[in-house]
């Protein structure tokens, strides 16, 4: 493969799967809308079967690659706010720039995503528990 090419495709995914097209919610703060509302839409962009396992509480399960269908079915409105999470960051960070360029105009990302909610000791929702 080009070193060049690879070495483009990295900048891009580097670019768009962090914080490129949205900023970033503290943890701390969302819970604290959640539990005083109003909270902004929590969107869940990981498979089912992670949905499954455990999701923010109240969150809605959109996959990332369908972003901008699924809420358009759902009727979210582009001025509306939504928070997204993935695991780690990158599925995130591509459903954003997904919604960026869909016109959405308030996109934020979940710092430290699920995993870093998990480990906060945060609450969970569960609808099948691990295997």
């Amino acid at each position: 493969m080009n070193k060049r090419f690879v070495l483009l495709y990295l900048a891009i995914l580097v670019t768009f799967t962090g914080y490129g097209c949205a900023a970033g919610v503290d943890r701390e703060h969302l819970l604290t809308q959640m539990l005083e509302g109003p909270s902004p839409l929590i969107v869940d962009v990981r498979s089912q079967a992670e949905y499954d396992r455990d999701h923010v509480p109240g969150a809605i399960h959109v996959p990332f690659y369908s972003i901008s269908s699924g809420l358009r079915e759902l009727g979210v409105s582009k001025k509306d706010p939504l928070v997204l999470y993935c695991e780690h960051g990158p599925r995130s960070g591509l459903a954003s720039f997904s919604l960026y360029l869909s016109g959405y105009e308030k996109i934020y990302s979940l710092d430290g995503h699920m995993k870093g909610w998990r480990t906060s000791g945060f609450p969970l929702e569960i609808i099948s528990p691990s295997r």
